[in-house]
C-alpha cells in the first residue's frame, strides 16, 4: 500500500467491477496527478476478471484498497466516501479518466472559496479512444432541485467533472438508493436544496462513452428511476448548451477573479 499523507486534503474514490478494460487508465489518471495531496481509495466488488492483477500491480500507489461483494456501484462509492480523510471528494469510475491537474485545481479553488460546497467544471468526453473537452454548463438551482437535469430537459450533470465537500454528502445523508442507477443524479437534488452549484472554468474528469458502459446497456432503467416510464423522445438540453455557451466569458472571468 502507498505511504499515506496524514492530513489529505482531496480524497479520489474509485468503484469497480470487473472493469479490466479501462482500470489501468482510470488508475494512472490518479497517479500522474501533478499535485499528490490526495489518498486514492478503490473500492473493487470481488471482480473476476483481470481487475485484481492490475490493481496489484499499482498497489503501492493506493492508499485505501477494499475488496469485497457490494449491493451495486453507489454503495462502494458511499463505502469509499465514509472512510475518506479528505475535505474534498472526487469519485471517478473505472472507466473514466481525471484531467492531470485535477486536483491541484479541485484544491486550489475550494482552498480559496471556503462557502462553496460543490462545483462542476469543463465537461470532458473520450469517444472511441479520443479525449476532448467541451465547455462547462450551467445548472440553476431551481432546475436541480425540481429534478429537470436530465437530458429530456435541461441535461444530466457530468458526475466525472464534479467534486464537492464530504460535509455537504454527509449533510444530505448520501445517496438515496431508491434511484438505482441513477443515484448521482439523486444526489445532485439533495444538494441543490442546501446550496448551489459553482460552475468553473477548469477540467476535472473525461466521461468514457463505449458499448459495454452501465448508462448505455441500462439506459431504460437510467429513466425509470427518474421517473419515466419510456425513454424520452425529445431533448431541451439544447437550450442549457446555447445559454451556457453565451455565459461562457463571464465562468471564465468569475473562476479567474476566485482562484487569483
Amino acid at each position: 500500500m502507498k505511504k499515506q499523507i496524514s492530513e489529505p486534503y482531496v480524497s479520489i474514490i474509485t468503484p469497480n467491477l470487473n472493469g479490466e478494460k479501462f482500470l489501468e487508465k482510470t488508475i494512472q489518471s490518479v497517479t500522474n496527478q501533478t499535485s499528490k495531496n490526495y489518498e486514492y481509495i478503490l473500492i473493487d466488488g470481488k471482480s473476476t476478471d483481470r481487475s485484481g492483477e492490475i490493481i496489484n500491480k499499482y498497489i503501492d500507489k493506493i492508499d485505501t484498497f477494499i475488496s469485497e461483494k457490494d449491493e451495486s456501484m453507489y454503495h462502494a462509492i458511499n463505502k469509499g466516501i465514509q472512510i475518506a480523510r479528505g475535505e474534498i471528494i472526487i469519485w471517478i469510475n473505472s472507466d473514466d479518466i481525471l484531467d492531470k491537474n485535477a486536483v491541484y485545481n479541485v484544491s486550489n479553488f475550494f482552498k480559496k472559496n471556503s462557502k462553496v460546497q460543490w462545483i462542476s467544471g469543463i465537461n470532458g468526453y473520450i469517444k472511441k479512444n479520443f479525449r476532448f473537452s467541451g465547455i462547462p454548463y450551467i445548472y440553476p438551482r431551481f432546475i436541480l432541485r425540481r429534478g429537470y437535469s436530465h437530458h429530456a430537459l435541461w441535461g444530466f450533470v457530468q458526475q466525472e467533472s464534479v467534486s464537492f465537500r464530504k460535509s455537504l454528502y454527509n449533510k444530505v445523508g448520501g445517496f438515496d438508493y431508491k434511484y438505482n442507477n441513477s443515484c448521482d443524479y439523486g444526489l445532485w437534488v439533495s444538494f441543490s436544496k442546501i446550496t448551489f452549484l459553482q460552475t468553473v472554468f477548469f477540467k476535472i474528469g473525461f466521461f468514457r462513452s463505449w458499448d459495454g458502459q452501465d448508462s448505455k446497456i441500462n439506459r431504460l432503467l437510467t429513466y425509470k428511476s427518474i421517473g419515466y416510464k419510456n425513454i424520452p423522445f425529445y431533448s431541451l438540453r439544447y437550450i442549457r448548451n446555447f445559454i451556457s455557451f453565451i455565459l461562457l466569458p463571464y465562468i471564465i472571468i468569475k473562476t479567474y477573479i476566485l482562484t487569483k
